[in-house]
């Protein structure tokens, strides 16, 4: 597999974006789930989903989400835990991410995404502060041994991106070319 992508194609992994328990549905014809909800909604959603062999993403919010969502959740992948409204410290960004929460998903299995869609509709300083979350977020994978995956999360067929396009994105945020060579395999 090569991308994650809201629609269905040949060459990808299909999650569908749900907010409620009420958006899955019993014969669903998807790889699997991108839970876009609160933590309460999260838990009910997943546990609709027990043993139906589907993959479970969840869009990261706040540090004290992210950290939930990795402890206590079954969840195989965390996408854009560096979401949401954050305070920045003085020398440190708030990107959703430390070295506790790494390990804990190192030891789990659980990879985290970056949605290269999301980023690249951003502009200005709202981008620029995304990018160095995520920078930061690379460096604590790094560091803790959690695996980091770029994906385009497209909605359409014009929107998906390459595989070269996506390892150079990799590589231009401080992934080592190993790093970004598995960045792009699902």
């Amino acid at each position: 597999m090569k991308d994650i992508t809201l629609f269905k194609t040949k060459d990808s992994i299909y999650l569908k974006k749900v907010k409620s328990k009420t958006d899955v549905s019993k014969e669903e014809n998807c790889d699997g789930y991108l839970i876009e909800a609160s933590e309460d909604e999260a838990r009910k959603i997943i546990a609709s989903l027990k043993g139906k062999g589907k993959i479970i993403a969840v869009v990261g919010g706040d540090s004290v989400f992210n950290r939930r969502a990795i402890e206590t959740l079954k969840i195989d992948y965390l996408v854009s835990p560096e979401r949401g409204l954050k305070k920045d410290g003085l020398k440190q960004r708030d990107s959703g991410l430390n070295h506790v929460v790494a390990k804990e998903a190192t030891k789990k299995g659980i990879e985290i995404i970056i949605d290269f869609g999301e980023v690249s509709r951003l502009v200005g300083k709202a981008k620029a502060l995304r990018l160095s979350r995520i920078i930061q977020n690379i460096g604590i994978c790094r560091k803790a041994k959690c695996l980091i995956k770029i994906a385009s999360f497209a909605k359409t067929k014009k929107d998906i991106i390459d595989e070269r396009g996506l390892k150079s994105f990799g590589i231009s945020l401080g992934m080592s070319s190993e790093q970004s060579r598995d960045a792009v395999r699902f």
